[in-house]
């Protein structure tokens, strides 16, 4: 039998008396430090056990969308969703944006729902955009991926800015604002029809035109030796008009 001297009267007794039998004091073996010390570890053990239930999401990080492109700088024209699919999203923008920008908006875009999709492709249209593909398509699957289809908002200023002073002879021009897009001047030199692509980089290529007027004022350019049956018309407008076997894929306003 183990023994303690008893916290008040100092007598002898055993540790596990829960009475001093010498002066009646309760609990004579346990000290007013003893119980601290007994509470300090229980509060350890509870705060250790609080920790491992609630380790598993301590320090995962939280995407934030910020807030630096205003969730009004583009509408969404469609949003495909079914259980258990992708997300599919059709987006018209009011001009085109860098790529810093356009991950912004696409992030709000991808929050912008009540969905909780794995996957979320998204395709662009730029407001008066003449090409019919996307301008650029973004996706998260997990993570964000974007690639631009269209001009980039650099190169598309470059070709609006574009000098056609050395044209005098020029009888239109257009902006072709697809993949590879440029900048098209037609003109008449020598009595013959040409038509200079120009390209953001500086780049041009040249290619020559039999003309032939049509009934409305218009005026229908074939290319010698072309075999896919296409051509080109300018219309009464101005327009510039691309025609193939299934007729008009282009129609581009003009421009410059």
């Amino acid at each position: 039998m183990a023994l303690k001297p008893c916290k008040s009267c100092k007598h002898k007794i055993d540790v596990t008396a829960k009475v001093c039998p010498s002066c009646g004091v309760a609990d004579p073996g346990i000290t007013f430090l003893g119980r601290v010390a007994g509470f300090v570890f229980l509060v350890v053990i509870i705060g250790a056990t609080v920790s491992m239930c609630s380790g598993g999401s301590k320090d995962k990080p939280v995407e934030k969308v910020t807030q630096s492109v205003a969730p009004k700088s583009y509408s969404i024209t469609k949003d495909d969703f079914q259980e258990g699919r992708p997300r599919k999203v059709e987006v018209l923008l009011p001009k085109r944006l860098s790529d810093a920008e356009l991950a912004e908006v696409a992030k709000a875009i991808r929050a912008d729902t009540k969905f909780k999709a794995k996957a979320t492709f998204i395709g662009f249209r730029v407001e008066g955009q003449s090409d019919k593909a996307y301008w650029a398509n973004a996706s998260f699957d997990p993570d964000y991926k974007s690639f631009l289809v269209g001009l980039s908002a650099t190169d598309y200023q470059t070709l609006k800015a574009l000098d056609l002073g050395g044209y005098p002879d020029k009888v239109g021009s257009w902006l072709r604002d697809g993949a590879l897009g440029h900048v098209m001047v037609l003109y008449k030199r020598n009595g013959k029809y040409a038509i200079d692509s120009i390209f953001p980089s500086g780049g041009k290529n040249t290619n020559s035109y039999q003309a032939k007027k049509l009934p409305d004022g218009g005026l229908r350019l074939d290319e010698p030796g072309n075999s896919f049956g296409e051509y080109y018309v300018v219309d009464a407008k101005g327009n510039l008009q691309g025609w193939g076997e299934n007729g008009v894929y282009m129609t581009l306003p003009p421009t410059l």
